[in-house]
């Protein structure tokens, strides 16, 4: 691992659909699901997300889009519970943060321990009861072949060119890390790496947008912050949600309604997530996916 964080601690897609090509997926094409099947499976993803405590959420002023003031002069998260960074797949997230270089035209390269980071975090997310609900339902809608683990090492890991000649992007660093791309902040959807970003003091929240509560179990908020000194004029982050319930959701949409607008429901408050495929190397891959409020 290139570092260990010590302190613990998201949008419009941004390239996310370059690339493209006709070869055939690695998965089967999707059986059938309709949106009340989307809402059903959806709301008991979360009933078996054993989840983490909620963070302190400081929401501010309100901004816009095309606001160039600062409507906050606090940070967006104001305190996670100790408790937070015990959960396992949280910790085997964290390892990961420091793997990737912000910059989508610096060439990754991965080394022998942030693969096995990489692996140790999937272990972990598969053995979460809301993660195993999710690979059998895609078993039965024959939208996965075999387990799930290969098909999120594919989707979520591969890396590949988010435009010119550099292998300097994934999904994963793309939706839960963040990059930059033509002097803007791409995706960067997570609340773990936003809280770390915030403490480090790389990154400055200006306000919200809009925000929808999730009844106790978390918190969608639509924003707009800067990070390393680069803008983010209007993004969205899930926050107070685990690692395993967001990669659950982005890739059941993905897998399900890929490059649409993805209806769900959590704690009976309906929204979509927008996914973006990416083609690499006859693969399908994720370019970006995020909620969409």
């Amino acid at each position: 691992m290139k570092g260990l964080w010590l302190v613990f601690f998201c949008s419009l897609a941004a390239g996310g659909t370059s690339g493209r090509s006709s070869s055939r997926s690695s998965t089967p094409r999707a059986s059938p699901v309709s949106n009340n099947e989307l809402k059903q499976l959806t709301e008991e993803l979360l009933t078996l997300d054993t989840g983490i405590l909620q963070p302190s959420v400081s929401h501010q002023g309100h901004t816009s889009a095309s606001a160039t003031g600062d409507s906050a002069s606090h940070p967006l998260i104001a305190n996670v519970p100790r408790e937070a960074v015990a959960k396992t797949t949280v910790q085997r997230m964290q390892r990961l943060l420091d793997n990737y270089e912000p910059r989508t035209t610096s060439t990754e390269v991965q080394t022998a321990d942030e693969l096995a980071e990489e692996n140790s975090f999937l272990d972990a997310v598969m053995q979460t009861p809301l993660m195993k609900r999710l690979e059998t339902f895609l078993q039965q809608k024959n939208l996965i072949r075999g387990g799930l683990r290969s098909t999120l090492k594919d989707i979520w890991f591969t890396l590949y060119r988010r435009g010119g000649r550099h292998v300097g992007s994934s999904g994963f660093e793309h939706v839960f890390v963040g990059e930059l791309k033509d002097g803007k902040v791409a995706g960067f959807h997570n609340w773990l790496n936003f809280r770390k970003e915030e403490l480090e003091g790389d990154l400055d929240y200006k306000g919200f947008i809009r925000f929808i509560d999730l009844n106790g179990k978390g918190q969608i908020v639509k924003l707009r912050f800067e990070w390393l000194n680069e803008a983010k004029p209007v993004g969205t982050v899930f926050i107070g949600t685990t690692p395993e319930l967001e990669m659950a959701l982005y890739t059941l949409c993905f897998l399900v309604r890929p490059d649409s607008s993805c209806q769900v429901q959590l704690a009976g408050k309906k929204f979509s997530i927008q996914t973006w495929t990416f083609t690499s190397g006859g693969k399908k891959v994720i370019g970006s996916a995020y909620p969409n409020i």
